[in-house]
C-alpha cells in the first residue's frame, strides 16, 4: 500500500481557510446581533416618541378640558357677582322663566341658571317645574356645594329627561353676605366630545374620558363603546388595570394592550382636582422590529454581503441618533409652555417634589402670580392681544429673576415663582419689583380701575419636608392670592399662618 503525501502548503491552506471562514462567520454573527440590537432599540426610541407624542396630545385635552370647565364655572361666578347687586325680593320674583336667570343664551353647552333657596323654593330661568313635593335642599348638588363652600363640578351623569350626559356646576349664593341658597347650571358634554373629535382629525391618537366608576364618558375612536363600563362591558382585563394603576396614581401611566386584533398604545391620568380620567391612544399598526421579522431573507442576504451590512449599519445608528434627538426634543418641549417659553406646570411640580424629597433646601418661597381682571381683558382686547399679554408680562419678570430661579406658567393666567434660601424682606422686594415691572410696561386695560394690566401675588415661605407638604404650600400661597385680590389687587400679601 502506498502512502499519499499530502503537501504541507495545502495542509496550511486549508487550515487558513477554516480559521478564515470562522473569523468570517463570527464577523457576521456579531454584525447581526448587532445589528438586531441596534434594530431593537430603534424600536424602543420609535415607541418612546409615540408616548411622548401622546403625552403633547394629552396635556392638549387637558389644559382645554380645565379651560371648558373653568369657563363654564365662570358663567355661575359671573352670575353670582351680578346678583350681589339685586336685592332677595327682586331675584324671586319669578319661579319659572326668571329674566335674571335666563342670562344664558350663546352657549348652547350649558342650561340656563337655576336655584335652591334655602327656604325649599326653586327658581329657574328655563321652563321646567319641579313636583309639588320637590325639594331642592335635599339634592346632591345642593348640599355638595353648601358643604364645599365654593363652586364645585360634579361627576359625570347621565340626564334623566334627555339621556345627554352632563355634569352640574353649583356654588353657595349670597346677598349681602346672606346665605340664601345655591345657583347651579347642567352643563352638556356634547360640546366637548365634539372639541375632541376635530382634535383627532389633526393628529394620529384619539381621546377617551373615563369617570370614577368606569364608565366610558366619551371615546372619540370608538362611540359605541361610550355609556359603557369597563369593568362590566369591556373585555380588555388589561385596561381594567391600567385605569385601576391611574386611580391609584397621580401620575401618567403607559398603556399597550390589544382590543379587538388592534395594538393600543396610550396613556391614561387622572384630571387634575376632578374624578375623572383622561386618556389618549393611538393604534400600534406597524413597528420596526415587526416589519423587519416578516422579511427573514435581509438578514441571510446580509450575513453574505458585509458592505450591506455596514452600510445598513450606518443607515440605523443614524436614524437611531435621529430619533434619540427628536426624543430629547419632544421631552425638553414636555418641560416648556407653548405660549410663553417659561417652564410648565409638570416641569414645576416634579421641581417641587425633588426638592421636598431631597430636602436640600432650609427656606423656600413660593409666589403665585396672577393677572388682575383677565378675563375682561380677553373680553375686551381678544384673546390674541391677552396672549401677548402673558408673553409680554412673562418676558419682564423672566428678565427679573435670578438664573436658579424656577418661573413656570401655573395655569390660564397664573404663574408660580420658586425662590430657594429667599425669605422675609428680600422676597417681598422681588414680589414688589415684578408688580412694579408689570405696572411699568404700561399694557392698556380700559376695564381695570388701573387703567392698565397689574398682577396680584401671594407668597409663602415654608421649610420643604415632612411638616408640609407640596400641595399644602401652593394652597397657602393660593389663599394669599386670594387676600391679594379682594383686598384690591395689584399688590402682594403674604401668608401668615401655619408654614
Amino acid at each position: 500500500m502506498t502512502r499519499q503525501n499530502i503537501p504541507f502548503s495545502r495542509i496550511g491552506g486549508e487550515e487558513m481557510k477554516k480559521i478564515f471562514q470562522r473569523s468570517m462567520g463570527l464577523l457576521i454573527l456579531a454584525i447581526l446581533v448587532l445589528t438586531a440590537y441596534n434594530f431593537n432599540v430603534v424600536r424602543n426610541e420609535m415607541l418612546e416618541n409615540r408616548y411622548n407624542a401622546l403625552i403633547n396630545d394629552l396635556r392638549t385635552d387637558s389644559a382645554t378640558f380645565g379651560l371648558w370647565i373653568k369657563e363654564k364655572k365662570s358663567i355661575v361666578n359671573t352670575a353670582k357677582d351680578i346678583y350681589d347687586n339685586f336685592s332677595y325680593e327682586e331675584l324671586v320674583a319669578y319661579n319659572t322663566e326668571n329674566p335674571y336667570l335666563n342670562i344664558n343664551n350663546e352657549d348652547p353647552s350649558i342650561s340656563q341658571l337655576y336655584i335652591g333657596l334655602a327656604d325649599g323654593h326653586f327658581i329657574t330661568g328655563g321652563q321646567w317645574i319641579p313636583p309639588e313635593d320637590y325639594d331642592p335642599r335635599t339634592r346632591t348638588w345642593y348640599l355638595e356645594a353648601q358643604e364645599a363652600g365654593k363652586t364645585i363640578v360634579s361627576s359625570v351623569y347621565v340626564d334623566r329627561e334627555t339621556g345627554e350626559m352632563l355634569v352640574t356646576i353649583s356654588s353657595p349664593l349670597y346677598l349681602r353676605e346672606r346665605f340664601i341658597g345655591v345657583i347651579s347650571a347642567d352643563v352638556f358634554l356634547e360640546s366637548i366630545r365634539g372639541f375632541l373629535m376635530t382634535e383627532m382629525e389633526k393628529r394620529n391618537s384619539y381621546s377617551m374620558l373615563v369617570d370614577e366608576d368606569g364608565t366610558m364618558v366619551i371615546h372619540t375612536h370608538r362611540p359605541n363603546l361610550e355609556g359603557q363600563n369597563i369593568y362590566t362591558d369591556l373585555g380588555s382585563s388589561l385596561f381594567k388595570d391600567y385605569f385601576n394603576e391611574a386611580k391609584q396614581s397621580q401620575d401618567i401611566v403607559r398603556m399597550a394592550y390589544a382590543y379587538e386584533g388592534e395594538d393600543i398604545l396610550g396613556i391614561v391620568q387622572k384630571a387634575d382636582g376632578r374624578n375623572w380620567y383622561l386618556a389618549v391612544a393611538r393604534v400600534d399598526d406597524v413597528t420596526l422590529w415587526n416589519a423587519q421579522l416578516g422579511y427573514p431573507w435581509i438578514f441571510f442576504v446580509n450575513a453574505l454581503m458585509l458592505t450591506v451590512i455596514v452600510v445598513l449599519m450606518g443607515m440605523i445608528l443614524k436614524a437611531r441618533s435621529e430619533l434619540h434627538s427628536m426624543n430629547t426634543l419632544l421631552t425638553k418641549e414636555n418641560e416648556k409652555d407653548f405660549l410663553t417659553g417659561i417652564y410648565n406646570r409638570r416641569y414645576l411640580n416634579l421641581y417641587l417634589e425633588s426638592v421636598w424629597r431631597q430636602q436640600r433646601v432650609e427656606a423656600l418661597s413660593l409666589l403665585i402670580l396672577d393677572v388682575d381682571f383677565f378675563k375682561n381683558y380677553n373680553d375686551t382686547y381678544g384673546h390674541i392681544q391677552g396672549d401677548e399679554v402673558l408673553k409680554n408680562l412673562t418676558k419682564c419678570i423672566n428678565n427679573l429673576v435670578r438664573k436658579k430661579d424656577v418661573f413656570a406658567r401655573f395655569g390660564g393666567e397664573e404663574f408660580a415663582l420658586v425662590l430657594e434660601d429667599v425669605e422675609g424682606p428680600e422676597v417681598e422686594k422681588i414680589a414688589q419689583k415684578s408688580i412694579d415691572a408689570v405696572y411699568h410696561l404700561a399694557m392698556k386695560h380700559e376695564t381695570s380701575p388701573f387703567k392698565r394690566v397689574t398682577i396680584s401675588i401671594g407668597v409663602v415661605t415654608v421649610a420643604p419636608g415632612k411638616q408640609i407638604s407640596v400641595r399644602e404650600a401652593i394652597e397657602y400661597a393660593d389663599k394669599a392670592l386670594y387676600e391679594a385680590k379682594e383686598s384690591g389687587r395689584n399688590k402682594v400679601v403674604f401668608h401668615e399662618g401655619k408654614g
